[in-house]
């Protein structure tokens, strides 16, 4: 473990299995955090980030569950402050994707993106901050996408849209609600990303290449982009920043 602008704080990344998730709560390791890895049911995956991160010297607590159910969501939180005594930072990113035009869409499909893009992170956060209220201290960052804060749909990603302009909206009311207490609530809003998480300019593909085009600043980001924001957004250094959406997008609109 290298850094320290997270010593001695506990934070639970949901979703941190694999992707972003992963690499958030790797990065938190790294910075001094005690971390809960997070998936939705028992998998090699999530054992293997809490793995490498307990042999890097961290403290890390593997936890399963369905946050996207309230109850499985109070288990979640319930073992980490259990285990750790306290609660100081939550990330978001659970939030499943589906491409379907709002005509061809089920509403059981309708349900499912709402219930694992919004309702997740409604049931963490309303779990979550009564435990960082009892210290006066909090970090929450939610995932979002870009132009989700001004409810920018697509098409066939209506249900999608739907959730990520929900998250904004849900986080910039907890944000005024619990600024009093101590906690900042920010939202992060990747753009083009390319698939290989830890992928750095030097291993730029064709298919990276075209998604440049699309993007100002002329290439895709990857996930050291996202988590570097995510880590300021938790860090001493931002504890006058709340309410904000941090569009990590390299200038790109949607």
């Amino acid at each position: 473990m290298s850094g320290s602008r997270l010593s001695d704080r506990v934070a639970l990344v949901t979703g941190s299995s694999r992707g972003l998730g992963a690499a958030v709560v790797r990065a938190m390791a790294e910075e001094g955090a005690r971390v809960v890895v997070h998936c939705r049911r028992e998998n090699g995956l999530a054992a293997g980030v809490a793995s490498e991160i307990r042999e890097a010297g961290g403290e890390v607590l593997l936890i399963h569950g369905d946050v996207c159910s309230f109850e499985d969501a109070r288990t979640v939180v319930e073992r980490a402050v259990d285990h750790f005594g306290r609660l100081d930072v939550l990330v978001n990113t659970v939030g499943d994707f589906q491409w379907r035009g709002l005509i061809d869409l089920e509403p059981a499909e309708w349900r499912s993106v709402l219930a694992s893009n919004l309702d997740s992170v409604f049931h963490m956060c309303r779990l979550a901050v009564p435990h960082m209220r009892e210290r006066r201290f909090g970090r929450i960052v939610n995932f979002a996408a870009v132009g989700a804060a001004q409810a920018q749909g697509e098409p066939e990603t209506g249900a999608y849209s739907a959730a990520k302009a929900g998250v904004v909206a849900l986080s910039r009311a907890l944000a005024l609600e619990e600024a009093r207490a101590g906690i900042t609530v920010n939202v992060v809003a990747p753009g083009l990303l390319r698939g290989e998480p830890n992928g750095t300019l030097e291993r730029e593909t064709p298919v990276d290449a075209a998604l440049g085009d699309r993007v100002p600043v002329g290439h895709a980001g990857c996930a050291a982009d996202v988590v570097r924001t995510v880590l300021f957004l938790t860090s001493p250094a931002a504890e006058f920043v709340t309410g904000q959406v941090i569009e990590v997008a390299g200038g790109a609109r949607a």
